[in-house]
C-alpha cells in the first residue's frame, strides 16, 4: 500500500483503474490490430524508447514508415477524441 491512510490508498487505486481503462481504450480505438495484445511497457517501448534511442545514440533519422505510423496514430486519436466528446 502506498500509505497508511485508507482513503488515500483508495484514491491511489482508483487512479490506477482509470489509467488502465484509458490505456485499454487507447489500444482498441487508436492503435492498430497488431497492438491489441501488448501491455503498457511494450507500447511505451515500441512507440517512444526505441526511436528515441536510435535518434540519440546512432544519430539516425526515424524511418518514414515509423513517421507515417505515428501520424496515423495521431489522426485516429483525434478522431476518437471528437467522437467521445459531447
Amino acid at each position: 500500500m502506498p500509505c497508511g491512510q485508507e482513503s488515500a490508498n483508495a484514491a491511489f487505486f482508483r487512479i490506477g483503474v482509470i489509467a488502465h481503462n484509458l490505456f485499454v481504450l487507447f489500444k482498441h480505438a487508436v492503435l492498430g490490430e497488431g497492438w491489441q495484445r501488448h501491455r503498457v511497457a511494450t507500447v511505451r517501448w515500441r512507440l517512444f524508447q526505441v526511436p528515441g534511442r536510435l535518434v540519440r545514440h546512432a544519430g539516425a533519422k526515424v524511418t518514414a514508415t515509423f513517421a507515417e505510423d505515428i501520424a496515423d496514430i495521431c489522426t485516429r486519436g483525434y478522431a476518437t477524441l471528437h467522437e467521445l466528446a459531447p
